[in-house]
């Protein structure tokens, strides 16, 4: 029991530094360490509410770095994107979403990598469609898989947006997205015994993760944070595919 009470609260503490950090990264390193210690769907419950308190936290700090008008579109695409997942949610086989989740969040990885990326890309080259498409994706997966960060961070990387304005974007995005995802999650199947519990004891390791990471923040090159992102898509979409195989 020592050794799981640590590990979940040394896996937390450094998934809270990352997301802080980077705007991502809290259910790759989090996720799977809840699952293997709650042993059921609470896991993702407990990293929606913490992933929630890392946004709320940093959202004073990071609201005026964000592109306003970018920040607009995806918020209205994630309204949109939100009923879209609950309804993917309730009507495809888990295995098949899993699977698209899993080949999507590859190609992104490979996309920031630079294997698809197109270069000097004007930031301010997009329409209002792929802004509202983008925020659409991302609370379509938001509402279906928890997981609203990967479509617009790796997008904004391809459009050669600046670090800041990326992690602060994606940052203050998930307050409506997981806000959503919560109330979907307390409705259907309910909050599972002891996440409020769980939320508290490991609120006291994500806070920590996030002061450290805002200092971090800071000292994250350009380069350092793309690459830092690619390797957070890449173990997304491993750990979908494992997710998948194991079920």
């Amino acid at each position: 029991m020592d050794f799981s009470w640590g590990l979940v609260h040394t896996a937390v503490f450094a998934a809270a530094l990352l997301q802080a950090a980077t705007g991502i990264g809290f259910g790759v390193i989090a996720g799977p360490i809840l699952l293997l210690i709650l042993n059921s769907a609470s896991a993702i419950q407990v990293s929606i509410i913490l992933s929630l308190v890392i946004a709320l936290v940093l959202a004073p700090s990071v609201f005026r770095r964000i592109d306003k008008s970018l920040f607009r579109l995806l918020v209205i695409g994630t309204i949109i994107g939100i009923p879209l997942g609950i309804l993917v949610f309730m009507n495809i086989d888990i295995f098949v979403l899993k699977v698209l989740a899993g080949v999507s969040v590859a190609f992104m990885a490979l996309t920031t990598g630079g294997v698809f990326r197109p270069k000097n890309q004007d930031p301010t080259a997009y329409s209002s469609k792929v802004g509202v498409g983008i925020g659409a994706l991302s609370g379509l997966m938001s509402s279906s898989l928890g997981m609203p960060g990967p479509v617009p961070a790796a997008w904004m990387i391809t459009k050669f947006f600046n670090k800041e304005v990326i992690r602060a974007t994606i940052l203050l995005l998930f307050v409506p997205s997981y806000c959503a995802a919560i109330a979907f999650q307390s409705v259907t199947p309910g909050l599972g015994e002891g996440v409020i519990k769980w939320s508290l004891q490991l609120l006291p390791a994500t806070i920590v993760g996030i002061v450290l990471g805002k200092v971090l923040e800071s000292r994250i090159s350009e380069g350092a944070f793309r690459t830092i992102v690619t390797i957070v898509l890449t173990c997304t979409a491993i750990s979908l595919f494992v997710d998948v195989f194991d079920g």
